[in-house]
């Protein structure tokens, strides 16, 4: 499943949203400060998403090539 980067905007701008309306809230830094998220991507993983970009780059110019 490919997962856009409309989707990851999307899903980044709703996360950013709800921390506000926590922080307002609570009236504050306690509640962001008791947690901390974390993401960890193996370099396998990062080369796997970056050949897949350029593998869909690759594919819309030759599509948009052979439209012409």
């Amino acid at each position: 499943m490919t997962i856009s980067d409309y989707q990851i905007s999307s899903v980044i701008r709703t996360y950013m949203k709800n921390m506000k309306v926590r922080m307002n809230r609570s009236g504050g830094e306690r509640e962001m400060d008791s947690r901390e998220d974390e993401v960890n991507i193996s370099r396998e993983g990062m080369k796997k998403m970056l050949y897949d970009r350029i593998g869909e780059h690759v594919t819309e110019k030759l599509k948009r090539h052979d439209e012409k």
